[in-house]
């Protein structure tokens, strides 16, 4: 089974197929979740409100390329004195042979180099968003630029143009938005300028922050990429994430074994009320997780970690 772009999903949090299994510990991690300040559909407060109603009590928000969702997140938290939140991000790397996504924890939000460049980023999210709603207008598949930004209350991405896609009835789905229109070989896709995956990690690491591989199933060459940044600090893969069949979990677990890093994972929770989408609390890493990959936040920064929530603590 392959998602819009050609890639293999199976066992993976897109494959409708396959249920969600949980492990054999309590669910009571989870590292990579998405709001309204990137391409999530709830805002951070109606998040936290959906996980306090589940087993989970360590969370992380990893918006991509932007951090403007943790205050409230972490705030929201505080009706909820059993839940800990660690400020995180996702960014977008890449380079000449594979895309990565990387994870960070424990990241200061208010690092004034990281916020220079997240504000590069959003800027460049915008005209990218903007180009591709031009070629769709092109394609004779006009879309309206307002009711894109309307959809997204904040930061823009293409799920926003893919519902006013759906909206205007140029497309029955989302999926079907993506697959023609939007997916990295979509007649619409506009590719937007990335940080180098060493960039990322070294940008992470200056915010007192340790860095994770995402979904690594979505990652070519992975094994050289993993080396290479091994060697500038890497603190982990996602292991338990999505809905992996066992056979591609246990390829993970071999990695972070042979490489030395923490085995993370989340479900990368967007709440886009797919079918069979994995929610918090169906699946997640194993409950010290948080504290082993405080333990490398530490070894790496002293005391110049950039966070450390105080449930953590």
């Amino acid at each position: 089974m392959s998602d819009s772009t050609g890639q293999n999903i199976e066992g993976s949090r897109y494959d409708p197929t396959s249920p969600a299994v949980k492990p054999e510990w309590p669910v009571e991690v989870d590292l990579h979740l998405h709001t309204t300040a990137s391409d999530g559909m709830l805002t951070p407060t109606q998040l936290i409100q959906q996980i306090a109603s589940t087993t989970l009590r360590v969370v992380a928000v990893t918006d991509h390329d932007s951090t403007e969702g943790v205050a409230e997140a972490i705030e929201a938290s505080t009706s909820h004195p059993r839940l800990t939140v660690i400020p995180g991000i996702e960014l977008g790397t890449a380079n000449d042979e594979s895309e990565l996504h990387l994870l960070g924890y424990f990241i200061d939000t208010e690092n004034a180099n990281m916020q220079s460049k997240l504000e590069q980023f959003r800027l460049e999210r915008v005209d990218v968003a903007k180009a591709m709603v031009g070629k769709l207008a092109e394609l004779k598949r006009p879309i309206s630029w307002e009711r894109v930004v309307e959809m997204a209350g904040g930061s823009v991405g293409r799920p926003h143009i893919a519902r006013a896609m759906v909206e205007a009835g140029h497309v029955e789905t989302v999926a079907e938005a993506f697959e023609r229109f939007l997916g990295d070989k979509g007649v619409a896709r506009v590719p937007r300028p990335k940080l180098l995956p060493v960039e990322a990690l070294e940008m992470i690491h200056g915010a007192g922050g340790v860095g994770v591989i995402a979904h690594p199933r979505t990652v070519d060459k992975l094994d050289g990429l993993v080396r290479q940044l091994v060697e500038v600090g890497l603190a982990g893969i996602e292991v338990y994430a999505e809905k992996y069949a066992s056979a591609r979990r246990d390829s993970y677990l071999d990695l972070a074994t042979r490489y030395d890093l923490v085995s993370c994972g989340g479900t990368d929770y967007h709440a886009l009320g797919a079918l069979n989408e994995t929610t918090p609390g169906s699946n997640g890493p194993p409950p010290d997780t948080a504290s082993q990959l405080l333990e490398r936040a530490t070894t790496t920064h002293g005391e110049n970690v950039g966070c450390v929530p105080v449930g953590l603590t």
